[in-house]
């Protein structure tokens, strides 16, 4: 910019034709002025108003470039503004995938405690494949559903019969993994198909005592002889139900 002044200014001072001053003596000075004719010379000044004119244009020009300069840096920190939403618009999803995911991690967590609690004293023996163990017993909980005599069949195919549940222990251990699981009907070795009214385990023993039943359990007379554990309006007790229903099971294994 200064070059350009410099350069306007030098114009604005160059005058027409070349004159040449015969100063009368060495103390008079010869003066090239616009309003003062000295020595009897002039300068031509008819191209100021145009220089003028350039200088007006180039600070009219100047100004506009600021204008555009300031116009250019909103844009970009508009741009930049719109990124960083977006980028607070990602981080909260990915909060709220993360808040997600610890939520699932710990309903495993709790599941996971549900299903191991009272881990059995004893380390001896081993369970085949699919089967946890409790105590001294192995169990299988299904994910298929199948009537009871069927669930009956494949567990005997595996070695064992449904479940048997002779203490309060075994009844809590069986009813949490159904309740951190399924949640649903679920059939355990125990009927009085043979004799109504006489239920008998799987493994051939009778039911001693009063059992772990529901409120107002066993009520289904001849229609009703198998035993499941109901996790409705019972709060995972025994059932009496129709033995063709399909409904989850447990198989049992000696470990």
């Amino acid at each position: 910019m200064y070059l350009i002044y410099m350069g306007l200014v030098l114009l604005a001072m160059e005058c027409t034709g070349q004159p040449t001053f015969d100063c009368r003596s060495p103390e008079e000075k010869c003066i090239c002025n616009p309003v003062v004719n000295v020595a009897g010379q002039s300068c031509n000044f008819d191209g100021l108003a145009d220089i003028q004119a350039m200088l007006i244009a180039q600070q009219v020009q100047i100004a506009r470039l600021q204008n555009d300069s300031d116009t250019s840096e909103i844009s970009r920190l508009s741009h930049l503004l719109a990124e960083q939403k977006n980028i607070t618009d990602i981080l909260k999803e990915r909060v709220a995938q993360l808040e997600e995911r610890i939520r699932d991690t710990a309903s495993m967590e709790t599941t996971s405690s549900l299903i191991t609690e009272s881990q059995p004293t004893d380390s001896s023996g081993t369970c085949p494949v699919g089967y946890q163990r409790f105590q001294r017993t192995c169990y299988r909980f299904s994910t298929d559903q199948k009537p009871y005599s069927e669930a009956r069949a494949i567990c005997h195919g595996d070695g064992g019969h449904l479940a048997t549940v002779k203490n309060n222990e075994t009844h809590d251990f069986l009813t949490n993994h159904v309740r951190a699981t399924t949640r649903d009907h679920t059939w355990i070795g125990l009927s009085d198909q043979v004799t109504e009214g006489l239920w008998v385990w799987d493994d051939g023993t009778s039911l001693v005592g009063d059992g772990i039943w529901g409120t107002g359990e066993p009520n289904g007379s001849t229609g009703e002889n198998c035993a499941q554990i109901y996790p409705g309006h019972h709060n995972y007790r025994w059932n009496d139900s129709t033995c063709p229903s399909s409904y989850y099971y447990i198989c049992e294994v000696l470990a």
